[in-house]
């Protein structure tokens, strides 16, 4: 149980946290700009859906069965 829910932080948020503060520390020297963006400003704007796939990834394969046998137990309401 401890591994599943060490897998659902790495993955729902560690990834992500470490996704942008890591962009941040190497991209923030750098004067490329991508589709007229800063790479910067584009990195972090990037890191918005990859947050949302990773959140969706960890609820999906850790964290899904606990929520749906919950409403089960419920009486469905």
């Amino acid at each position: 149980m401890l591994s599943r829910q060490f897998a659902s932080l790495l993955i729902g948020l560690v990834i992500p946290f470490a996704g942008v503060l890591g962009g941040i520390f190497f991209t923030s020297k750098m004067d490329t700009t991508i589709l007229g963006f800063p790479i910067l400003y584009f990195w972090v704007f990037l890191w918005f859906p990859l947050t949302t796939v990773c959140l969706c990834i960890s609820w999906h394969f850790f964290d899904r069965k606990v929520y749906e046998d919950g409403i089960e137990e419920g009486g469905g309401e």
